[in-house]
């Protein structure tokens, strides 16, 4: 029986180090590989990284592509430049497994099987700031593949899919100009054909923390998520649902009843109440979640973090919506997975109760004012 051969795509920009260490474990992964196994570096770095990273692909057997543009379409390009039947797509901040290529190909049952997903993990120090980030639910998508037997999408630094079916499905959607949410619409396209996708447990691959820590750099990432999650809605309307109110948009409402209070009492100490309302609101759910969290361990200062983190991908969303007419999808959540239904509702009963409260507090110090 032939073996399935192998394509591996990285878009990377002015990540020499990281890439080398990357390709570096590639090439150890490939020698493990009776298969075809070629890779593909897809790089639109300034010229003096991009002399590097040519360097370097001349090292490892690596064919080295230039092409400006956004991840996206980077990744489309290199699959049009590929010519295996499976591709595998990396990032440039991981470092792979030594068998992972023969643990993807033991995956490919059958054709219905159309894409196979692994799991990543994050290595490296852990900074305080860290802690914050592993206490928000945005890290659960990358451990999904290591505990379900199949997946509805995988995060793109460790996906493999059936170059053909990509093909199918027309790629990745460059009107995701940025890393977020291109992932998920391509994973629902390859299911709504009727196709499967398989996870690997143990097509393991290591995510370095230091592309994450940053904190700016961490808030402009989900800054990119709130904002992927109102195309993704609109792209995939059965996946928006309506679960609980969302905290973003009760601020809002909040703030204007303050406003108007304000105006109309003359008090404009009431505007005080704004980011007041949104301090105690968000200690005491850091409280609660905390509480409440089986796992994460975060101190409260570090799970008010993780609350403003929340928030910044929340009202990019709201932004969003906004700003693309999409109205009737502000209220809505994205559900990347049904196992998310569980968390939300169990944390969103707490915080119902606190928002009934605020509310309640609110129209209080209203009917004083007036």
């Amino acid at each position: 029986m032939d073996r399935i051969s192998f394509s591996i795509v990285v878009a990377t920009k002015s990540r020499v180090r990281l890439l080398t260490e990357l390709i570096e474990s590639i090439d150890v992964a490939r020698k493990n590989y009776s298969g075809d196994c070629e890779v593909l570096i897809v790089d639109d770095s300034i010229p003096e990284e991009s002399e590097a990273v040519q360097a370097v692909c001349r090292e490892h057997d690596c064919k080295y592509i230039f092409y400006e543009n956004s991840v996206s379409a980077k990744r489309n390009y290199g699959v049009l430049q590929a010519k295996n039947d499976v591709v595998l797509f990396l990032d440039s901040d991981c470092i792979c497994t030594e068998h992972i290529i023969e643990r993807y190909a033991e995956k490919y049952t059958d054709e219905k099987i159309a894409a196979v997903a692994g799991p990543l993990e994050f290595v490296g120090e852990d900074s305080w700031f860290w802690k914050a980030i592993e206490a928000t639910p945005f890290l659960t998508c990358f451990y999904l593949p290591r505990f379900l037997p199949k997946v509805e999408w995988g995060v793109t630094a460790n996906f493999s899919v059936r170059r053909q079916v990509f093909l199918e499905v027309e790629g990745f959607d460059e009107t995701f100009k940025r890393p977020a949410g291109e992932d998920v619409d391509l994973g629902m396209k390859i299911c709504e054909k009727g196709y499967e996708i398989n996870a690997a447990a143990e097509a393991l691959v290591y995510h370095s923390k230091k592309t994450w820590i940053p904190v700016k750099a961490m808030f402009r990432r989900l800054n990119f998520y709130g904002t992927a999650d109102c195309d993704l809605i609109h792209k995939h309307p059965d996946r928006g649902d309506v679960v609980l109110p969302k905290r973003s948009m009760l601020y809002i409402i909040y703030a204007l009843f303050l406003v108007l209070a304000a105006i109309a009492s003359g008090k404009w100490w009431v505007l005080a109440g704004i980011p007041l309302v949104f301090l105690v609101e968000n200690i005491v759910m850091s409280h609660l979640v905390n509480r409440l969290s089986r796992e994460k361990k975060a101190t409260l200062c570090q799970q008010f973090v993780a609350q403003m983190l929340i928030h910044d991908s929340d009202f990019a969303y709201l932004k969003r919506c906004a700003v693309t007419g999409q109205f009737s999808d502000i209220r809505k959540q994205m559900i990347y997975y049904m196992g998310q239904y569980n968390g939300m509702l169990e944390i969103g009963s707490y915080n119902t109760w606190l928002q009934l409260l605020l509310l309640m507090g609110i129209a209080a110090l209203i009917v004083f004012l007036l």
